[in-house]
């Protein structure tokens, strides 16, 4: 979800490009973005008593002053106990709005820490229900990425005025009084928005009422009669160009799609795009089920933030390409329907999301672009896709792991279990958490229902594991024998950064001559594994992973012809290079190879010697560890790395330590 015109995130640094029509490869949520509202970010409510009730429903009535920036509001709350002789209720209220009364069945309050403690007007047993009332008002202040801003289009103060919201993780709480955690979804919410008439006023579900009244202002009314998590609930308020459209589902069943878009930017291209939204819904109802929000509509709204948000059935749309829209919709899936349980599994909301952009363009473009938006979401993944601090917005949304190496997490699942079992256990796990929350052991164990297989392996190493393989290989293959078969010999190392685990995955293994190829997959586990085959006849090339299932660096450092000359030498590409603690010294040979390895500094000194002896042709391998010929270190530098055979033919190759 995100982008404004769109923004890419790169490690740490960020880098900002503008794009009108949306790069495939975007973050949804702008890590610059993210860092401007650090100092006002609200943790997550971890209070004793958080389950002590459950909310069935929110009546939120807003009347917003544009001249004034200031809300006034009231928010009746629906609610059950869970326990019983329930006395006191906690609602999360940020301390800049003014409280100035509570009622119904709200006796008295206090308001600090932003927590509203509500006093009720007597004790209630377990199922038993009540519902208090707050009157409030005040600006709210701007939190995580936006939660409640006012503002102008494009962000200029000389146009139209545009106050919108974008409450995810914790921003709900700024402008409304609400129980602000995903795990307690009201099962349905009430917006009325009262608003100068010269704009419109979009929010959640189906408008139900629009009345003009005396005073020049428009009262909004939108119902929306399923479960949604707080930071879901939104508004959008400013002038729009509106169009609809009905969709038609396979089913018979009809369903209004919806758009406010500037008028400024309602050209025919940037319509058109919105306009592809019908197809996607057809794309992602016969991957994961009919739209969860058949009943009322989806539809999108243009906001003034840098990227794009997946309010339940109206998405806030900042960006307009087509990959945004297919993220956005995705969502009402995963992240609306099923919510993470908490931010920790953010990557429950974001990788789906993520991975269905490249399902999207599978299904509109084939296969090749399918793997090729999948390929276009590799990076370094250098921390843990579960978040362990969730108490910040750059903790949480972290786009290289929550976005695109939780993408590939599903895209690896998807061949490790096969195409069949994959798609059941989507379905399956919408069925069980839809309209609730679920965590990464949730769908863990639905995917094991479905294949009736142990995942922990998979989901231990890649959600809860960092980094990825990084495969060092070779192979080589014998002449036919006298029964006419060839043995293939592979060989993988995992050179990945040792703080990093030793990844177990299958690999793709494809064998191939002029006229016959051979496939297999191997499962590769440990630091250093060799594998061999006999085949019926002998291959010229091999691939591993062709096709890119893998989250991997790979490099094969020598495709080696075992019936090469005695003397025949050759000295490969040194790894790491440069290094720190020691280096890998490649060389493949023929058959009884006998020479010396000499190491000198730029000066021509001799710094490090050794004999080598080879009797089996192929690939070697030796270690320096930076030190000299008595074992002190040797200081970093340029260095040249010498092989000579016994006849005295010799070749270099320069690597450089640096410490």
């Amino acid at each position: 979800m995100r982008l404004f015109h769109i923004f890419i995130c790169i490690l740490v640094s960020v880098s900002i490009f503008a794009q009108v029509n949306g790069d495939m490869n975007a973050p949804c949520k702008p890590i610059s973005e993210m860092m401007g509202h650090y100092d006002r970010l609200a943790k997550a409510a971890l209070r004793e008593g958080i389950w002590d009730n459950d909310v069935h429903y929110y009546d939120l009535d807003i009347a917003v002053d544009i001249d004034t920036e200031i809300i006034n509001g009231s928010v009746e709350v629906l609610l059950s106990s869970e326990v019983d002789d329930l006395e006191t209720i906690e609602l999360d209220f940020a301390d800049d709005m003014t409280v100035d009364s509570v009622y119904l069945n709200g006796a008295n309050y206090t308001h600090n820490s932003n927590i509203i403690t509500i006093t009720l007007d007597g004790n209630y047993d377990a199922g038993e229900e009540f519902t208090v009332g707050i009157s409030y008002h005040g600006h709210p202040l701007q939190n995580g990425f936006q939660a409640f801003e006012f503002g102008h289009q494009y962000g200029e103060e000389h146009r139209t005025p545009m106050i919108s919201t974008l409450s995810e993780p914790y921003g709900a709480r700024t402008w409304w009084p609400c129980k602000d955690v995903p795990t307690d979804k009201a099962d349905s919410v009430k917006i009325t928005l009262t608003v100068d008439n010269a704009y419109t006023a979009v929010s959640n579900g189906l408008l139900t009422s629009q009345t003009l009244t005396m005073d020049g202002n428009t009262i909004w009314v939108w119902e929306h009669k399923y479960p949604i998590a707080t930071y879901l609930v939104s508004l959008a308020i400013t002038e729009y160009t509106y169009w609809s459209e009905m969709h038609h589902f396979a089913d018979g069943d009809s369903m209004p799609l919806e758009y406010w878009m500037y008028p400024s930017f309602a050209s025919d291209a940037n319509v058109y795009r919105w306009n592809l939204t019908g197809n996607m819904i057809d794309i992602f109802s016969e991957l994961y089920g009919k739209y969860p929000f058949a009943k009322e509509k989806y539809g999108m709204a243009q906001f003034d933030w840098g990227g794009a948000m997946e309010h339940q059935t109206c998405s806030s749309m900042g960006a307009s390409g087509e990959n945004t829209i297919a993220h956005e919709l995705a969502h009402q899936w995963w992240g609306n329907l099923v919510t993470c349980s908490d931010f920790h599994h953010i990557w429950i909301n974001e990788g789906f999301a993520t991975y269905s952009e490249a399902l999207y363009w599978g299904a509109k473009n084939g296969e090749a672009a399918y793997h090729a938006h999948m390929a276009s979401k590799m990076n370094s993944a250098p921390g843990s896709i579960y978040r362990a601090d969730t108490s910040s917005v750059g903790a949480i949304f972290s786009y290289q792991l929550v976005y695109q190496k939780a993408a590939w997490v599903l895209h690896m699942l998807r061949h490790v279990t096969g195409d069949d079992i994959f798609f059941r256990s989507l379905l399956d796990y919408r069925d069980q958490f839809q309209f609730s929350h679920a965590s990464t052991e949730d769908f863990q164990s639905v995917v094991e229902q479905v294949s009736e297989q142990d995942m922990e392996w998979f989901f231990d190493q890649w959600i809860y594991g960092s980094g990825k393989p990084y495969y060092e290989w070779w192979w080589s293959a014998t002449e036919l024998d006298d029964n006419g078969y060839s043995t293939v010999t592979i060989h993988i190392d995992q050179v990945q950064n040792s703080a990093y685990p030793v990844f177990k995955m299958p690999i793709d293994l494809k064998l191939s001559s002029a006229s016959q190829e051979y496939e297999t997959i191997i499962w590769d586990s440990l630091r250093t594994q060799q594998f061999t085959v006999d085949l019926d006849f002998q291959p010229t090339s091999a691939v591993l992973d062709e096709s890119n299932w893998i989250f991997k660096s790979s490099n094969q450092v020598a495709g080696v012809d075992l019936t090469l000359k005695p003397g025949y030498f050759e000295i490969q590409q040194a790894y790491p290079n440069p290094f720190n603690a020691e280096i890998n010294l490649l060389y493949f040979t023929g058959v009884s190879f006998r020479g010396i390895l000499n190491i000198y500094n730029l000066k021509g000194e001799l710094v490090y010697t050794r004999t080598v002896s080879n009797d089996q042709a192929g690939l070697h391998q030796l270690r320096w560890e930076g030190v000299s010929r008595v074992g002190l270190r040797v200081p970093s530098g340029i260095y040249v790395v010498q092989l000579s055979s016994a006849d005295h033919e010799s070749v270099t190759q320069k690597i450089s330590l640096l410490k």
